[in-house]
């Protein structure tokens, strides 16, 4: 495959507008049907499960902690359902238990029975609150939202961006992802919306330049034979991408978000969700593995959750394999993540215009 870096990426409305509820919806792909907007009742429907009513988002799957990354995709779909009070409340807890670190970053983990367990930010959770506050700014007109925003961005382009091999990258967290001259990223930390929403900001313009480099990165970190990305991978200071030691070396749970963040920032090139669709359609498009070891291609016997399989049928939406991939109901109860993907998911296809 050729590399993609310079060849058309939008032809849609993208970036912020992807979560806008009043925008204009693009023409659909051909032979598809328009998504079912996302309105109130599918947000009070999550809200019901996930958030509590001190404003915290409950991680389900994970032992009822909670984390920034939480607290921010509660924000974002507060903001996509229309509901301000909801957003106040994530927010203030936000603010209130989460960000003690001292430098404008969130401290990521949270316990029931603990407190603040890990005071090191996740620092896609920090954007997506970012992206959260700004959406938030625009939707209700508070310039208020707008300066914390800004503020959280200021805090990660001075603790998070860093050059390395010429390339603007973002570190996982602030500390822990520096291993002597090669680093530890996360593909699946590239928001690609938030980050475009970030490079509009005055002197936002190294946020331009995270999101070029995301496509090079994208384009090198293609392993096994299905030529998907790892949730943890290495870049040295010559650009030579691996797969990280240290944390299970697979495609999974983390970079399933790859495809969804590029749909919900208007990319529709084939090329960046081919990787995605050929994986789900070798499956026959329901019994898709969770995980795939790299670069081997060993499969795991567990199954891709809904929220998974949504994501995939995107993926092969806009890969030209159409409706290769059925997505069954949300169950009663269907885990946090999941449901967070899938709900995630209707929001990019109704930005893209397609049946999601």
């Amino acid at each position: 495959m050729t590399s993609p870096v310079g060849t058309s990426r939008r032809g849609m409305l993208v970036g912020t507008a992807a979560l806008g509820l009043a925008a204009a919806v693009p023409a659909a792909l051909p032979g598809a049907l328009r998504a079912a907007p996302y309105d109130g009742a599918a947000w009070r429907r999550y809200a019901e499960r996930f958030l509590l009513p001190e404003g915290r988002i409950v991680d389900t799957g994970n032992k009822g902690i909670s984390h920034s990354e939480g607290q921010g995709y509660g924000m974002l779909l507060a903001v996509a359902g229309g509901d301000r009070a909801a957003f106040d409340r994530l927010w203030g807890w936000t603010q209130r238990v989460l960000m003690v670190r001292g430098d404008g970053l969130v401290a990521w983990r949270w316990t029931p029975d603990g407190g603040v367990a890990d005071r090191n930010n996740a620092s896609d959770g920090d954007m997506l609150i970012a992206w959260a506050l700004l959406r938030a700014a625009e939707t209700w007109q508070a310039e208020a939202y707008r300066t914390a925003a800004a503020a959280i961005v200021k805090a990660l382009a001075a603790g998070v961006l860093v050059e390395q091999a010429g390339l603007t990258v973002l570190l996982p967290g602030r500390d822990g992802f520096r291993k002597g001259e090669t680093l530890v990223l996360n593909p699946s930390y590239w928001i690609f919306p938030a980050i475009r929403a970030f490079a509009a900001l005055p002197g936002g313009e190294r946020w331009g330049k995270l999101s070029d480099a995301g496509l090079v990165l994208l384009s090198k970190a293609r392993f096994g034979g299905f030529q998907l990305p790892p949730d943890w991978m290495t870049l040295d200071a010559a650009g030579t991408v691996g797969i990280a030691d240290g944390f299970k070396k697979q495609y999974g749970y983390d970079a399933v978000r790859v495809p969804l963040y590029l749909a919900m920032d208007g990319y529709r090139d084939p090329y960046y969700f081919r990787p995605f669709a050929t994986l789900a359609t070798k499956f026959g498009g329901s019994a898709v593995p969770a995980t795939v070891s790299l670069p081997g291609g060993t499969t795991t016997q567990v199954a891709a959750s809904v929220g998974m399989l949504a994501v995939y049928r995107l993926a092969c939406k806009l890969a030209g394999a159409g409706d290769a991939v059925t997505v069954p109901p949300l169950a009663p109860d269907e885990d946090y993540y999941s449901t967070t993907l899938a709900h995630l998911s209707a929001l990019a296809a109704q930005s893209l215009g397609i049946d999601p």
